[in-house]
């Protein structure tokens, strides 16, 4: 069992349960954690009709391991973009693009937390697109 820290104040409804393993993530990972969390809530909340307490995404109170027990029998093209960008926070990569390997601006990020490319690299893709041209991009 992970020790779970309680902070009182700032956080989402006033307390915000921790793992010590969130603590050292610092606050704007955390804050990040959270907005993919709360996306993901809302679409199970209307993809799939979950009876969940909101609470338990966006005050941390569910582990990776119980979002993955949860999604076992659901899958669709968002919830797999959302777990892989749970999955880049915890290993460093998240807001990194994954063709120039530049950082996502973080009004893109807050629009979008599981964005994979920047605004250039996403311009860039659409206009190939639009003229045939086949994009190299690497995914890791």
């Amino acid at each position: 069992m992970v020790p779970a820290i309680v902070i009182r104040g700032g956080g989402w409804r006033g307390l915000l349960l921790l793992s010590a393993r969130e603590v050292a993530m610092g606050k704007n990972k955390r804050a990040v954690r959270c907005a993919i969390l709360c996306r993901l809530f809302e679409h199970l909340e209307d993809a799939y009709g979950i009876d969940w307490s909101r609470d338990l995404f966006v005050n941390g109170q569910i582990s990776l391991h119980q979002i993955d027990a949860l999604l076992a029998f659901k899958s669709d093209a968002l919830i797999d973009e959302l777990r892989s960008a749970l999955e880049r926070l915890d290993t460093g990569a998240y807001g990194i693009c994954i063709r120039c390997k530049r950082k996502i601006s973080s009004t893109l990020l807050a629009h979008d937390p599981a964005r994979r490319v920047c605004f250039e690299c996403e311009e860039e893709f659409s206009h190939s697109a639009l003229h045939g041209q086949v994009m190299d991009v690497q995914v890791n």
